[in-house]
């Protein structure tokens, strides 16, 4: 399943619900962390503060500044090892509407490069080796060793697996 949707039978919006799914302490937790994690420079101490919330980061993944991670359900978020992620990328693993909350699991495989200001929504992977290009808006899977990008996101090259790769 790619992702999850929760209906909202409320009066008002399911915003205000968000208590049921994450709590209040949690919720501002989760969000200091993260906060903290955008501004700070330091590789290694962004990534295990990361780690501490639930996002589950491989080796050697570079998370560049003003990124936003998702405060909400950060334990949905899987970086797999050699990941770059570019400045001011947002990571989502929830979104809502009118009418329900959606989450999904996000997943970057290995080796794979998320170009600055690039949007991904929650239930999306980003396959091994692919690339995704600056400012773009991924809403739907990206196959390994793939270059894409635009908004919405379109697959521009599938390139060969070679010893360099």
């Amino acid at each position: 399943m790619k992702y999850e949707e929760i209906l909202y039978n409320g009066t008002a919006n399911p915003v205000f619900d968000y208590p049921k799914h994450v709590g209040r302490v949690r919720l501002f937790f989760n969000s200091f962390i993260c906060h903290i994690c955008r501004v700070i420079p330091f590789i290694k101490i962004k990534n295990s503060l990361y780690r501490m919330i639930g996002v589950k980061i491989g080796k050697n993944v570079v998370i560049a500044a003003y990124v936003i991670i998702d405060p909400f359900f950060p334990e949905l978020i899987t970086i797999e090892d050699n990941v770059i992620i570019g400045v001011g990328a947002t990571i989502l693993s929830h979104e809502y509407s009118q009418e329900k909350l959606r989450k999904g699991r996000v997943l970057i495989k290995k080796r794979a490069l998320i170009g600055a200001g690039s949007l991904i929504r929650c239930g999306i992977t980003i396959g091994e080796h692919a690339v995704i290009g600056a400012q773009s808006f991924v809403n739907k899977d990206i196959p390994d060793y793939t270059t894409a990008g635009g908004v919405p996101v379109s697959i521009n090259i599938i390139r060969k697996k070679n010893k360099y790769l």
